[in-house]
Formats: structure tokens, sequence, C-alpha cells
């Protein structure tokens, strides 16, 4: 039986083989993150493993009203929900972090107070080794 290379991810995204196309045409992983990123209207967010936020895509922070970053990023994500929304929020957080991709919805208002109800998706992202090294949190506005 050959060994398994060390090198190869747990979980390989079908996606992952797209990567050669975006290399073909001269880009890279960097490129096609961004043009992702800003092609999205979705609030994308990357939360660290005791649920901080560390990251908000530019279109994410318009969708949310917020006009310096510095005023969300390095909070406890949950805490950015209304009261009444924490602690379900948290608990999808925790079911994410343990594996799972989890999707809810819950109204959560602006930066500026202007209602908002979101369809959220939590997505674990797993290194290679298999571990959950943070949280991909996708929220969409629905109503």
């Amino acid at each position: 039986m050959a060994d398994a290379s060390s090198d190869e991810p747990v979980r390989q995204s079908p996606d992952a083989d797209s990567l050669s196309t975006v290399r073909s045409v001269g880009l890279n992983g960097d490129d096609l993150a961004l043009c992702l990123l800003e092609q999205s209207e979705d609030c994308v967010k990357i939360l660290s493993i005791d649920g901080t936020l560390d990251f908000m895509s530019c279109n994410g922070l318009s969708a949310m009203e917020i006009d310096d970053p510095s005023r969300v990023l390095g909070q406890l994500w949950w805490t950015l929900w209304p009261d009444n929304s924490r602690a379900m929020v948290e608990d999808n957080f925790k079911n994410a972090l343990g594996g799972r991709t989890v999707t809810f919805e819950a109204s959560c208002p602006t930066a500026k107070g202007n209602p908002r109800h979101w369809s959220v998706n939590l997505k674990p992202m797993i290194a290679r080794d298999g571990l959950v090294v943070s949280v991909l949190a996708t929220s969409r506005e629905i109503g």
C-alpha cells in the first residue's frame, strides 16, 4: 500500500482543479480570491476559532453600512448582532467550528440602524491536517 502524501489536503474541494485554469490564463490564487470577493455582493467574513471577526469584504462593509472597519474588526462576531439573536448566532458558530456547514436566517440592522434580514452560511475552513482553523461566514440580505 502506497503512503499518502502529507501535502494532500484532507478534504479536496472540486473547485481546487479550477486553480489550474486560473494559472493557465496568468492569474494566481490571490488574484482569483480578490476577483471573487469583488464580484460578490454578499457580506463575506472570516472568523477566528474564538469567534473574532478578522476580515470583512468591502462589499460586506457597504452592505452593513460600516464606514470604519476598525469598529467591528477584532470584535466577537455574535456581539455585533441584536441581543435577542446573540445566543443563536453563537451556537451556530460553534456548530460550524465543530466541522459542519450551517445555514440560518436572522435580522440584524446595519451599523446605521437600518433593518435588514440575512441568510447566513457558515463554513468551517479546514487546514491540510484536518483541523478547523477559522470559519467563513457569508451573509446575504433577503428582505
